[in-house]
């Protein structure tokens, strides 16, 4: 009887990883900004910007038109940042006040974060979907949604563009 509520509760706990990381790949980003799809598609985004990124080359940053994408419940929002490429969004920031509701809330939707004892921030991670929550100067938090798609697509486009100088040669 024990083994078998050790093994009920192990498979139940296996589960419940399997539907945090789901859950992730299911809301797909913050709100309804969506990864891995146009920007074009939102009306309350505009450009702000062209940006050379750290890694990547023709990075356009896009940030919220005034009346939207102001809180997350009764939590402000102090920026928010799409970063995109080839019009399509790679990568989601968002800096909030700090505020434990706030975690509390991430842990609800998507389950226990993983602890990133090196660079000292939490994560949740799904299959194409990471989220980061990283403290952000002394009151406030920033999130930020990462796809994995279209982090390997820039991968591909960069050594596409060296292979291209090494062949011009």
């Amino acid at each position: 009887m024990v083994r078998y509520l050790i093994l009920l509760f192990s498979v139940s706990l296996s589960c419940s990883f399997a539907q945090t990381a789901a859950e992730l790949d299911k809301r797909n980003g913050f709100k309804d900004i969506q990864v891995n799809t146009s920007v074009l598609d939102y009306e309350g985004l505009e450009f702000k910007k062209d940006d050379e990124h750290a890694y990547y080359k023709n990075i356009k940053v896009y940030v919220p038109k005034k009346d939207h994408y102001e809180s997350i419940g009764s939590i402000k929002i102090h920026d928010l940042e799409v970063l995109t490429y080839k019009d399509s969004i790679f990568q989601i920031t968002v800096i909030t006040d700090k505020d434990p509701n706030l975690y509390k809330g991430l842990k609800s939707a998507f389950g226990e974060p993983e602890y990133n004892y090196r660079s000292k921030y939490h994560h949740w991670t799904g299959e194409n979907l990471r989220l980061s929550y990283v403290p952000y100067q002394k009151d406030k938090l920033e999130l930020t949604y990462t796809s994995f798609l279209m982090r390997e697509k820039l991968k591909e486009d960069k050594e596409e563009v060296i292979e291209d100088i090494v062949s011009d040669f």
